[in-house]
């Protein structure tokens, strides 16, 4: 018992250290943070902790030096430390300790209580199931949960002993494997906690992200509740050691900071933001980086139509996110290209064209398919039927755009994949849900925008619709 509880210590001690060392990077990028709910900051500190702390694995890697708790935490420690001594760091110190109040008086009413019901036992459930079971599912085992052991055995990026998927980024694997270093030990049953936990950092980021685009406490809280009680894959993957669920979470907090900046509704410093979520992106799985650029490309081509004042000017300030898309993408390319991993040559052979068209096919049964996500989809379409030409008129056609944009690219995925035509349904099978849950928190977030519409919230500013 005793064994146990000092495991659950070092384990929080762990991801308390992510926290800190996010909270300390959010002390430079945002000038000023209190302008982001205590909800976003902590959401962002892990996103953009476990960023920084991985890259920095890599990089001690890349230099020869073989990974021990002192070396993976220690650097990083001193600097965030050195950080928050600074002017603005102290700023953001004394801004976060002259708000705290221990009280609470939330005010909720019954249907908020069950949202609320709801969305605990949700989480309770999958941080039971994920600490209780060893880790399981044939990615967890042989690609992300063998990395991570490997990494922690051998003390580095030692990729010679795998040769499926090598070339995948390994922002979770490290991760996990620094939780190893957190426990002294391979632990699989305890790791898993941080899959439960990125899940709700990502509910939470949703719900904050709601309240800014107008809707209702009550209205945030039952879009969250729908976005997880609708069909199973969500849930699933609070438990189950992927990489899909965390490049959920990059992908949501991009999509709503770009989409609050377009409509002139961010705080200060979300670009500088976005740009460390785009980072994330690019360094959490291979469909990572092509993701984050059609998010850029759907800002480009928003501004490009809606034309508001300054749009030229606001182009060139995209290049900031960019700028963090390329520092998650480059130093893992890098990486590769000096230890001669090939990228992608398993994913991309040539075009098929039947494969277009029964993809096509199967894309549109898993947007319906009550076993992935319920309604949602479904939802979705009938809000924007809705919406009407509002839609084009509105930074709506932002997250319009990244969605379709996606959802083709999924399509034109598998018409590039190298499968016989016996293994085509299986290998949809294996991955549409993933694809879609990539995408399915922003599809939350674009509902919501038509919940508020619907509810007579009223409009935000910027936003003409």
């Amino acid at each position: 018992m005793i064994e146990s509880g000092v495991s659950l210590l070092r384990l929080a001690l762990g991801l308390g250290a992510v926290f800190f060392l996010g909270y300390a990077a959010l002390a430079i990028l945002l000038p000023h943070p209190r302008e982001f709910t205590p909800t976003e900051r902590a959401a962002c500190s892990f996103g953009v902790g476990a960023t920084v702390l991985t890259l920095w694995m890599l990089a001690l890697t890349w230099r020869g030096l073989l990974f021990s708790l002192g070396l993976i935490l220690g650097p990083p420690l001193v600097l965030a430390i050195v950080i928050l001594l600074t002017p603005r760091g102290r700023a953001a110190l004394t801004q976060d300790f002259s708000s705290w109040r221990p009280r609470f008086s939330p005010n909720l009413r019954s249907w908020d209580w069950l949202f609320l019901g709801l969305l605990g036992a949700v989480l309770a459930f999958a941080l039971l199931r994920a600490m209780l079971y060893p880790m399981w599912a044939w990615d967890a085992i042989a690609t992300w949960g063998c990395k991570a052991r490997i990494f922690y055995v051998t003390r580095g990026v030692d990729l010679t002993c795998i040769d499926a998927h090598n070339y995948y980024p390994n922002l979770l694997p490290l991760l996990l494997s620094y939780l190893y270093f957190c426990l002294g030990q391979v632990n699989d049953y305890l790791v898993s906690g941080v899959f439960p936990l990125w899940g709700g950092l990502l509910l939470g980021l949703l719900y904050s992200l709601s309240l800014r685009l107008g809707l209702s406490r009550r209205q945030a809280l039952g879009l969250t509740a729908f976005l997880v009680l609708n069909g199973t894959v969500f849930i699933v993957h609070l438990y189950i050691a992927y990489a899909d669920l965390p490049l959920a979470f990059f992908a949501l907090g991009a999509a709503g900071l770009l989409y609050l900046w377009l409509s002139d509704t961010a705080p200060r410093g979300s670009l500088a933001l976005t740009a460390a979520l785009l980072a994330g992106m690019a360094w959490c799985k291979y469909e990572g980086p092509p993701l984050a650029a059609t998010l850029l490309l759907a800002a480009t081509l928003t501004l490009a139509w809606l034309r508001p004042a300054g749009w030229r000017r606001r182009l060139g300030l995209l290049l900031i996110p960019a700028a963090g898309l390329l520092a998650g993408y480059l130093p893992w390319r890098l990486f590769s290209m000096q230890h001669d991993l090939v990228i992608g040559a398993d994913h991309i052979q040539s075009f098929y064209p039947q494969q277009f068209t029964a993809g096509v096919s199967y894309l549109l049964a898993g947007l319906a398919q009550p076993y992935y996500f319920g309604v949602l989809w479904p939802a979705l379409l009938l809000a924007c039927i809705f919406s009407g030409p509002r839609l084009w008129r509105s930074p709506r056609l932002f997250l319009a755009l990244f969605l379709g944009g996606n959802l083709l690219a999924i399509i034109l995925a598998y018409a590039v994949a190298p499968t016989s035509p016996a293994e085509f349904p299986s290998y949809v099978r294996a991955t549409l849900d993933r694809l879609l849950l990539h995408i399915t928190p922003v599809a939350a977030l674009l509902l919501g925008l038509g919940l508020r519409e619907a509810a007579g919230s009223g409009v935000r500013p910027g936003d003409n619709s």
